[in-house]
């Protein structure tokens, strides 16, 4: 039993560290993903969960906000491209309006996607108030509001 053991992890030693060395890149990745990343003005945005494959245990809510696009799809899709780059994976939890005031601090959130949904705007202000660049401002969200 002892020499099928040793040979044993002998063989699967370097495959778990090379295993291990993958999925700890992955994972360094998540927590090097940016958490928010949004314009000003009025804006389309969208929340997501960011995870690496397989391990939704481990993920990140982000938001996504751009101006001037024309459906919440479109922002959903450079999240993907970002998040693939990363070889990470991305699950779309809802869509809104944003109205980012940097001058006065001030963020409204409301609406829905028609396309993905409603998201959870509590959340969202969560999200930016951990964020430091937003932990000052003022964030309004509503529950009802506006369809997108």
């Amino acid at each position: 039993m002892d020499k099928v053991r040793k040979l044993v992890l002998t063989t699967w030693r370097p495959v778990l560290q090379v295993t291990r060395m993958c999925c700890d890149a992955k994972v360094k990745n998540l927590v090097a993903f940016p958490e928010v990343d949004i314009g000003e003005g009025k804006l389309k945005y969208i929340l997501a969960k960011v995870y690496v494959h397989g391990e939704m245990g481990q993920s990140k809510t982000v938001i996504r906000g751009v101006p001037r696009v024309k459906y919440h799809l479109d922002v959903y899709d450079q999240l993907q491209k970002e998040a693939n780059k990363l070889d990470l994976c991305t699950q779309c939890l809802g869509g809104g309006i944003m109205v980012h005031d940097n001058d006065k601090h001030y963020i409204k959130i409301y609406g829905r996607s028609q396309t993905l949904g409603r998201a959870d705007h509590h959340e969202a202000r969560e999200v930016l108030h951990e964020h430091d660049k937003y932990s000052s401002y003022k964030i309004d969200a509503e529950s009802g509001g506006q369809d997108a």
